[in-house]
């Protein structure tokens, strides 16, 4: 058992390293903003005005530009929320979700950014207009991040699959990937662990899984991972909601409402930013 002297300077530490993130994320959040202005500006003075020639070396550094913002963005995003869990004030926005349809929508998606064909399998025996109680942007975020470490494993099809489950649901999304190495597995919902993804680089800052599962159990989920050399292999376990079928009709057409498409597709781009860099 540690003294209470290591006690305070383990306590001591944690409070630096929250400072330290939660400074980082303001900061990194700052530099994005000054770089969309100069990206902005630059498009707004060049365009029309530049001969082809150039306008096709430009165009090229603008889109470069705008995945390593949404990346920065992306990190500044996950230091954020992770001060927040070390906190214990990551708190989840919960309102009736459908997660047939925005599952289903964002996996389609990835499907159809992903050059050369479908790259995730969508498998779903739960009826559209069931909902649960669910922060609608984790949702979304919890099963991206999930597809996003398993796309890096492997390049066979992620399968994706929401069953009932009881009353409530079940997610698995499962690889045929290497499966994760066993001294990883020791220390693998800690964050910033990362390991090489198959082209031998290391990928992300390690928070995309850990924060999936402090995400999934915020909001009441049950989240369980098993790997090994036939793949890995992640469940959740998303409970009944206790909706009345008053008002079902307006809550459904709510969650499929442009709104949230849009904002699904904003996350993606974010993702592929992510997956690009």
């Amino acid at each position: 058992m540690p003294s209470k002297l290591e006690s305070e300077r383990l306590l001591q530490e944690e409070k630096r390293k929250n400072l330290l993130c939660g400074g980082l994320a303001g900061e990194i959040q700052q530099v994005t903003q000054g770089l969309m202005l100069a990206r902005e500006t630059v498009e707004l003075q060049t365009r029309g005005t530049l001969p082809e020639s150039c306008a096709r070396f430009i165009e090229p550094a603008l889109a470069d530009m705008d995945v390593c913002v949404r990346y920065l963005n992306y990190i500044a995003e996950n230091l954020a929320d992770l001060t927040s869990q070390v906190q214990g004030r990551l708190t989840p926005r919960l309102q009736p979700v459908e997660p047939a349809w925005q599952w289903g929508q964002m996996v389609s998606l990835v499907n159809e950014s992903c050059p050369g064909g479908d790259r995730v399998r969508w498998e779903c025996g739960c009826a559209e207009g069931q909902f649960v109680l669910a922060d609608q942007a984790w949702a979304d975020k919890v099963l991206l991040n999930l597809l996003m470490n398993a796309l890096r494993y492997t390049q066979e099809p992620v399968r994706v699959s929401l069953q009932p489950e009881g009353e409530g649901m079940r997610l698995l999304v499962e690889d045929s990937g290497p499966g994760l190495p066993p001294e990883l597995m020791k220390h693998l919902f800690e964050p910033f662990l990362a390991d090489a993804a198959q082209d031998g680089a290391r990928h992300g800052a390690g928070l995309g899984l850990y924060l999936a599962r402090e995400y999934s159990l915020a909001m009441g989920w049950g989240f369980s991972l098993e790997s090994g050399p036939a793949g890995t292999s992640v469940r959740l376990d998303i409970p009944a909601a206790p909706l009345h079928s008053t008002g079902l009709a307006a809550l459904r057409s709510a969650s499929r409402s442009l709104a949230v498409r849009a904002r699904q597709a904003d996350r993606l781009r974010t993702a592929q930013s992510c997956l690009s860099l």
